[in-house]
């Protein structure tokens, strides 16, 4: 479903490598996605769900996972999440820049779902 077309950046936040890529999804339709590690599916993705309008889309069970399986004390948990963001907006201003230029992008930064998932990073808790 997902094909990586070009390479735009990777950072090692952690113990984890996230990596941003120019991807085709099904129908030849360009996206922009973030995967980590070597994962076949990405931890979210932004697509064109209309003429006009991007949206995302976040893998939930992935992210939940980075949650479980951290090791990092509160405090240090605080300073990655920060970095994790910063990459983000990043990433997200790329891809408006790059590929959706004339469209309305609805921003994961800017949503609830990511303070929802700082939360649990931060708290290590899922619940």
């Amino acid at each position: 479903m997902f094909t990586k077309l070009i390479s735009v950046d990777n950072q090692k936040i952690g113990t984890v490598d996230f990596y941003a890529y120019v991807i085709k999804i099904q129908n030849d339709e360009v996206g922009f996605a973030i995967f980590i590690d070597e994962l076949p599916t990405p931890l979210l993705y932004f697509y064109r769900d209309s003429i006009d309008s991007i949206t995302f889309k976040i893998d939930n069970e992935q992210f939940l996972g980075i949650v479980k399986n951290s090791k990092f004390p509160s405090e240090m948990r605080k300073e990655l999440y920060k970095e994790f963001e910063f990459f983000l907006r990043t990433m997200e201003q790329r891809a408006t820049a790059y590929l959706f230029k004339n469209a309305t992008v609805k921003y994961i930064t800017n949503s609830r779902d990511i303070i929802r998932y700082k939360n649990y990073y931060i708290s290590a808790s899922v619940d």
